[in-house]
């Protein structure tokens, strides 16, 4: 396997091989630049926890499970309850649902790490985090955040048009940003502020 970032990896053979495997019930933050900010944190400190995360989800055997659905990016859908709650506990991802809240141990994982200040939240607790942007010119432009209480997220569809690297905030009292990168300049042809 080759790990992206803490919630998602390529296999590199087997039956499998080529193929994009995003993780369920959780969310890293990304690490293809420091494009996360909220409260005191800077994008470069959460970028370099963004990277560790990726080197603790790698380092360890997890036991997983799928049953062949897909995401919206055509990746493999795994649930791996045991990597979840791990990499919740230690600050190093935050609970993650598209239907309603997450699951109690996730939250009780979530809850233990955000009193203990680890990892993400050891600058504080925002009430939301961005976990996507999406320009219009894309051809659907939303947002999407998730509640870092109940691990529910939300969509906001709009009509607005980002410049590539425009950081983008959704914010309740206390929400984050993201910079806005189109995906296709994540990984190759990097603008500025991913460098």
């Amino acid at each position: 396997m080759r790990w992206s970032d803490g919630d998602s990896f390529k296999f590199k053979d087997g039956p499998y091989e080529g193929a994009g495997v995003r993780l369920t019930g959780f969310n890293t933050l990304e690490s293809y630049g420091p494009v996360h900010r909220w409260g005191t944190w800077t994008a470069d400190a959460l970028f370099l926890i963004a990277a560790k995360s990726k080197d603790y989800a790698a380092s360890r055997v997890w036991k997983c499970s799928a049953s062949g659905e897909k995401d919206g990016y055509g990746r493999l859908l795994v649930d791996c309850p045991d990597a979840a709650e791990a990499l919740i506990l230690v600050g190093h991802a935050h609970a993650f649902s598209m239907d309603g809240p997450s699951p109690k141990a996730l939250l009780q994982a979530q809850e233990r790490a955000q009193r203990a200040g680890r990892g993400i939240w050891a600058q504080g607790q925002p009430d939301q985090l961005v976990t996507s942007v999406h320009s219009v010119s894309e051809g659907s432009g939303y947002n999407r955040w998730v509640d870092t209480e109940t691990g529910e997220s939300s969509v906001r569809q709009h009509e607005e048009e980002y410049a590539v690297c425009e950081e983008v905030c959704e914010a309740a009292e206390v929400g984050s940003c993201l910079i806005y990168v189109p995906y296709s300049q994540r990984y190759r042809n990097k603008p500025d502020c991913l460098k």
